[in-house]
């Protein structure tokens, strides 16, 4: 492999590295536009216990559903990704951690795993077109200010109506 495309290699990782992390910047600080502009106009999203979103509106109005700063805090952490690339498209796995505030202080409120696909797009940047999470352990307790997780066993007895 050329120094080139070595180069290039390491240009993408971090330009997806960074669009992994701007996910959580802005969603946890209610920057819209910037959250809209992680993804491709067709992109999806399937955040567990809600709807299965597809498109910058129903990302939009996803989006305009959830919690963000100031009203509430919450931090979504990427933790290990692992990058396979494909000339200009690439899967990601990674670790996920939301950490909220509860009563008794910090704590964790979801974890699991990301499974992404990414594209660079004409201008360059590399956006999702498709996130699908795997929650592998949600805390059952709402944190201050926010409702318990949407497929908690708290939310699933409220769909139940008991």
């Amino acid at each position: 492999m050329s120094i080139e495309e070595r180069l290039r290699r390491l240009e993408d990782e971090k330009a997806i590295l960074d669009t992994l992390h701007d996910y959580g910047h802005h969603l946890d600080y209610g920057l819209e536009d910037a959250w809209i502009d992680c993804w491709t106009e067709d992109a999806v999203l399937d955040w567990p216990g809600r709807a299965f979103m597809r498109g910058h509106a129903e990302l939009r109005a996803g989006f305009r559903a959830h919690s963000h700063a100031p009203v509430m805090y919450h931090k979504h952490v990427v933790i290990a990704p692992m990058v396979t690339l494909q000339g200009d498209s690439a899967s990601v796995q990674s670790m996920f951690a939301r950490l909220d505030r509860y009563p008794d202080g910090p704590g964790i409120r979801a974890f699991g795993r990301y499974c992404d696909k990414l594209v660079r797009c004409p201008d360059g940047r590399w956006r999702f077109t498709e996130r699908l999470p795997e929650i592998e352990g949600v805390r059952a307790q709402a944190p201050l200010g926010g409702e318990p997780f949407p497929d908690s066993p708290e939310m699933r007895k409220a769909a139940k109506g008991n």
